[in-house]
C-alpha cells in the first residue's frame, strides 16, 4: 500500500496525507495499535475463542523452547512448524478442558496450592516460599492468579486423563509375555568390519569430485542481505531525559502506591462452589448455605470443623482450604479484593465470585511498608525518566517513519534529525540471521521484503518489542551463489571416501553372510575375510557393553531352530559393518522375575497403552471438533 502512494502521490501532497495518517498515533501512540491483540480472535473451538494474545504467548513459549535446545536459527521452515504446534496445542487445551467441564471434573483450590507447595522449585530452607512462585509467575510472563488457572487447568486435564483410564489394567498373559521378551537373553557372536582402513585405499578422482560438486542444490550459499537501520530505544531515551527541580517529588507523591511493599496474609477459607451456568434458583441455595456457614465460623466454631459437619447434601460442593501466606492477586478477585482489605483475625461474609462463595478469614498480616523517597530515589528517578521517555519515543518513531518515508532511498536525512547512528550488519539470510537485534523477530523478513530488497525502498517501522523501533534498508543483495569447489574440495573427497568405504564394508558384509548361509563355518569365514569374533553370552538387549546397533541387529532376529543359527548384519553409522551369529535365546522364566521387576513392567506397559489411548481421545476429540482458525490473523 505504502508503495502505491509512494508511486502515485510526490512532493507537499505526500506529506500532507503522510501526517493526516499518523495523527492516530500522535494522540495514542502506537503502542494503540499493538496493544488491541487480546480482543482479536485467531481461533475458535467448538464456540470457545482463543484471543491472538493468547496465540501469540504460546507461539513465543515454543519458540524460545525450540532455541534453548537447539542454540539455532528458526528458518522459514521452523516458523511454519512453531506456528502449527502453537495453534494445535491451544486447540487441544481448549478440548481437553471442555471435555473436563462437561464431565463435571472440577479442581479446588486447596488441591491447587497443595500441588504448588510440593513443587520444588517453590520452596526453600523454611518450606513454601511464596516470592519464588511469584517469580516463576513472572517468568510466564502471567500474574499469581494467571499462574494459578494455568496450573489449575493443567491439573483438570490430568484429573481428565485419570478418570478416563484409571480402569486400566494389565492381565496376567500380558505381563508375563512382555516381561519375557524384556529378560529374554540371547547368545551370539558378532565380528565388526571397519571402514577407517578402506577409507585410507580409496582414490577419490577429480572426475567423482566435480559430479558431486555438480549436482543440483548441493554447496549453494543461500540468499544474502547486509542492512543499515536505525533504532530508536527507551532505556536510551531515558538515559538523558532532563529532570527539574521538584519533579521527582511530586511523581513520587502521586504514584506513592506503586512503591509500597505489599504484605503477605495468612488465610484461610471456606468455599461453597457453584455449578456450571447456575440457575437464580441454585444460586440463591449456595448462598443460604454460605450465609448459613458463615453464621457459625463467625460465631467461634472451627472453618474445617464446620464444613465436616455441615456439608450434608452438598458434599463435594463446600470445601476447606488452608492457604498459608498469600499476595495479592492469588485468590479469585473478588475474594482478593476483600481479603486484602481485611485486618489480622477478621472474617468476611460471603463473597460472591463467579466460581462461588467465599468465606475468608485472615489469620495474619506479614511485611507491607510504606515507602520513603529517600531510600529509593534511584527507582523512582529511573521510572520517571522512562515515563518521560515513552511520551518522546512515541513521537520520535511517527518522526522516523515519516522521514524514511520521505527520503525512501536513504537513512542518513532521519539519522541527522533525530541525532541516530546508522548502524550496519554483516550479511544474513533467512537461514542464518546472525547474532544481535538483526536475528530479532521480523527484521529478517522485512529486509527480504519486495519492497525494501527489490525496489530499495526504506522499511517500514518495525517494532522489536515495546520499547525499541527500527528502521532499515539493504545495502548490498547476494543472490543464492554456488560454493568455489576448491573451498569444499576436501569436505566433498571425506564424503566419497565416507559412502564408498561403507559401500565397500557392506558388500563385504553381504558376503560373509551368504557364505555363513552356505553353511561354511565362522571359523571358515573369519580365515577367508580376515574376521575377528566377539562372543557374547547370556546378554540382555539393554546392555551396556555392547553397541546398540548390534543389539537391535541380534534382538531383531528370530528363534533359532535345533542346532541352525541365524545369521544376520547391518550397516553402523560410522560407515562400518557389523555381522551377528545368533547361536539361542534364553527365554526368562515367569516365575524368577521377582515382584518389583514384574511392577515396573506392569508400570512400563500401562504407560504404553494409556498414552495410545489418550492419544486416540485426543484425535476423535479434534475429529468431532468444529474448529475455525483465522490463519490471516496469526
Amino acid at each position: 500500500m505504502l508503495q502505491t502512494i509512494r508511486d502515485q502521490v510526490k512532493g507537499w501532497l505526500a506529506v500532507v496525507i503522510f501526517t493526516i495518517m499518523i495523527i492516530p498515533f500522535a494522540f495514542w501512540g502506537i503502542n494503540y495499535y499493538f496493544d488491541q491483540s487480546g480482543g482479536v480472535t485467531v481461533i475458535d473451538v467448538n464456540g470457545e475463542e482463543i484471543s491472538l494474545a493468547d496465540y501469540q504467548s504460546a507461539y513465543q513459549d515454543i519458540r524460545q523452547q525450540w532455541q534453548s535446545i537447539t542454540g539455532a536459527p528458526v528458518g522459514e521452515e521452523t516458523e511454519a512448524l512453531i506456528k502449527q504446534r502453537a495453534t494445535e496445542d491451544l486447540i487441544q487445551t481448549a478440548l481437553l478442558n471442555q471435555a473436563g467441564n462437561e464431565a463435571g471434573l472440577f479442581v479446588g483450590e486447596e488441591e491447587v496450592w497443595e500441588i504448588i507447595r510440593q513443587i520444588p522449585q517453590f520452596n526453600d530452607d523454611q518450606g513454601f516460599n511464596i516470592a519464588q512462585f511469584e517469580l516463576a509467575a513472572n517468568r510466564n510472563g502471567l500474574s499469581p492468579a494467571g499462574f494459578l488457572t494455568r496450573i489449575r487447568q493443567d491439573m483438570a486435564i490430568e484429573q481428565l486423563r485419570s478418570a478416563l483410564f484409571a480402569t486400566d489394567f494389565v492381565t496376567g498373559s500380558e505381563l508375563t509375555a512382555l516381561s519375557g521378551i524384556m529378560h529374554q537373553t540371547r547368545d551370539f557372536v558378532w565380528s565388526t568390519i571397519s571402514s577407517d582402513e578402506l577409507k585410507e585405499t580409496i582414490e577419490v578422482t577429480d572426475e567423482q569430485v566435480q559430479s558431486y560438486f555438480d549436482e543440483e542444490g548441493r554447496f549453494m550459499d543461500p540468499e544474502q542481505v547486509r542492512i543499515a537501520y536505525l533504532v530508536l530505544s527507551l532505556a536510551k531515551i531515558a538515559e538523558e531525559v532532563y529532570l527539574e527541580e521538584g519533579e521527582l517529588e511530586s511523581y513520587f507523591s502521586d504514584n506513592r502506591h506503586n512503591y509500597e511493599v505489599e504484605g503477605t496474609r495468612n488465610i484461610r477459607q471456606v468455599f461453597v462452589k457453584l455449578p456450571e451456568e447456575p440457575s437464580e434458583a441454585e444460586v440463591g441455595e449456595m448462598r443460604a448455605k454460605a450465609d448459613e456457614l458463615y453464621a457459625l465460623v463467625s460465631g467461634g466454631e472451627d472453618m474445617e470443623e464446620v464444613v465436616v459437619n455441615e456439608s450434608g447434601e452438598h458434599g463435594d460442593s463446600i470445601e476447606f482450604s488452608e492457604f498459608g501466606f498469600l499476595t495479592k492477586g492469588a485468590l479469585e478477585p473478588e475474594a482478593d479484593e476483600v481479603a486484602f482489605s481485611m485486618a489480622a483475625g477478621e472474617i468476611s461474609e460471603p463473597v460472591q465470585s463467579a466460581v462461588g462463595f467465599h468465606i475468608m478469614a485472615v489469620d495474619e498480616i506479614q511485611g507491607g511498608t510504606e515507602a520513603a523517597l529517600v531510600d529509593i530515589r534511584e527507582e523512582v528517578e529511573q521510572d520517571l525518566r522512562e515515563e518521560k521517555a515513552a511520551q518522546q519515543l512515541y513521537e520520535l518513531s511517527d518522526r522516523l517513519s515519516v522521514l524514511t518515508y520521505e527520503s525512501p532511498d536513504t537513512l542518513d536525512i532521519a539519522a541527522e534529525e533525530l541525532e541516530l547512528q546508522v548502524q550496519k550488519s554483516d550479511f544474513i539470510s533467512r537461514e542464518d540471521p546472525g547474532v544481535g537485534i538483526v536475528s530479532e523477530p521480523g527484521v529478517v523478513e522485512t529486509a527480504f521484503t519486495d519492497e525494501v530488497l527489490l525496489e530499495e525502498n526504506n522499511s517500514e517501522l518495525i517494532e522489536l518489542d515495546n520499547d525499541r523501533y527500527m528502521v532499515l534498508r539493504v545495502l548490498e543483495h547476494r543472490l543464492p551463489m554456488k560454493q568455489l569447489l576448491e573451498d569444499v574440495r576436501d569436505e566433498i573427497v571425506t564424503r566419497l571416501k565416507f559412502e564408498q568405504a561403507r559401500d565397500r564394508t557392506r558388500e563385504q558384509g553381504e558376503a560373509v553372510l551368504e557364505q555363513l548361509e552356505l553353511g561354511k563355518s565362522k571359523e571358515e569365514v573369519a580365515l577367508e575375510f580376515g574376521l575377528n569374533w566377539n562372543n557374547a553370552t547370556d546378554v540382555t538387549q539393554d546392555d551396556e557393553t555392547i553397541n546398540r546397533a548390534v543389539l537391535r541387529t541380534a534382538f531383531r532376529a528370530g528363534v533359532p531352530e535345533a542346532d541352525q543359527p541365524l545369521h544376520d548384519g547391518a550397516s553402523l553409522g560410522t560407515g562400518d559393518y557389523t555381522v551377528v551369529i545368533v547361536y539361542s535365546v534364553n527365554e526368562a522364566d515367569p516365575d524368577a522375575i521377582n515382584e518389583d521387576e514384574q511392577n515396573i513392567v506392569r508400570s512400563q506397559l500401562l504407560q504404553a497403552t494409556t498414552a495410545s489411548a489418550w492419544a486416540e481421545f485426543n484425535r476423535n476429540l479434534r475429529a468431532k471438533a468444529d474448529v475455525t482458525v483465522y490463519e490471516d490473523m496469526l
